[in-house]
């Protein structure tokens, strides 16, 4: 996972499905999920944030390391 200077999240195909399994996303509500993630603060090069399924409450933690110039695609 990582997150460019403009607060974009890249999360891998294997992230994502990560995420929605540990948030309790049934796969019918993939294309839409009920997630709010929330800036919890950015440390020694990495960006944490917390991912919550609105409809359960279930909440988990997720760390960015930063983009730096050279890692942009393009």
């Amino acid at each position: 996972m990582r997150i460019d200077e403009d607060g974009n999240m890249e999360l891998s195909a294997e992230e994502n499905q990560s995420l929605m399994d540990e948030l309790d996303i049934p796969e019918e509500e993939y294309d839409d999920p009920p997630v709010e993630i929330e800036s919890v603060g950015m440390e020694g090069g990495a960006a944490t944030f917390t991912a919550t399924n609105t409809k359960t409450g279930k909440t988990v933690t997720l760390v960015f390391d930063l983009m730096g110039e050279g890692d942009f695609e393009g």
